[in-house]
């Protein structure tokens, strides 16, 4: 029987890996396992613990990109034209809004044209008919009982009276007085009605306790202008 070169050289080959160990197999490096062990082994989620790692970093990184996605794609809007002109909008619209807070809370008549619904003193009956009150003797009444905010409104109503009788205003109880300021217009008692229209206004609408040197500036103003009505 011949043996050909190659049958050798495969046994010679086979031998010399016995020899060196070389892709020997030992009986410690095999485990025999059941089929259920595996099933187990392999359903084990510690196992898996390093793909599940990976996994929510991915997830992270995704929602991190998303939002700075989102807040670059904002800017880059906002630095557009149409973002401009949308950004400005917004801005006047704020500004205006304050503006127009500041100005409708102030508590200057000028500048406030609401019709404020004139509220009388908690503990004074309010006289219905203004052109018939005896404004003067409520007034000297509020004065002895030291209530200067009342006496100041009884002041500032018998002023109304009295420029209605000289037919220089036409009263009516839902006027304003900026409206009796303007009616007062061609004549030279407008300037001095403005400066007792505006402490008035602050006297009766302000919530705060008007002292007594205030009350004296704004009385003496009244009287001034009384006289010269009456003259």
């Amino acid at each position: 029987m011949s043996i050909s070169f190659n049958s050798i050289l495969i046994t010679l080959l086979l031998f010399f890996m016995s020899l060196t160990g070389a892709g020997a197999v030992t009986p410690n490096s095999v485990r025999n396992i059941s089929a259920a062990e595996w099933q187990r082994l392999t359903n084990d989620k510690d196992l898996g613990y390093a793909k599940d790692v990976e996994k929510e970093k991915e997830v992270k990184e995704e929602k991190t990109g998303a939002i700075a996605k989102f807040f670059i794609a904002l800017f880059e809007f906002f630095g557009s034209t149409v973002g401009e002109i949308i950004l400005w909008g917004l801005v006047i619209c704020v500004v205006g809004y304050i503006i127009f807070k500041v100005v409708t809370n102030s508590e200057s008549f000028l500048f406030d044209r609401r019709k404020k619904k004139q509220t009388p003193d908690a503990a004074t009956e309010e006289p219905e008919d203004i052109t018939a009150t005896n404004w003067d003797a409520l007034l000297q009444k509020a004065v002895q009982q030291n209530n200067l905010k009342l006496a100041v409104r009884y002041s500032y109503m018998w002023l109304l009276q009295m420029l209605d009788k000289r037919q220089l205003i036409r009263y009516s109880d839902g006027k304003t007085n900026y409206e009796y300021y303007r009616e007062l217009e061609p004549t030279p008692y407008r300037q001095p009605f403005r400066q007792l229209s505006r402490q008035y206004e602050y006297a009766n609408y302000g919530n705060y306790e008007l002292s007594a040197d205030a009350y004296n500036a704004y009385i003496d103003q009244f009287n001034s202008l009384r006289k010269q009505l009456a003259g």
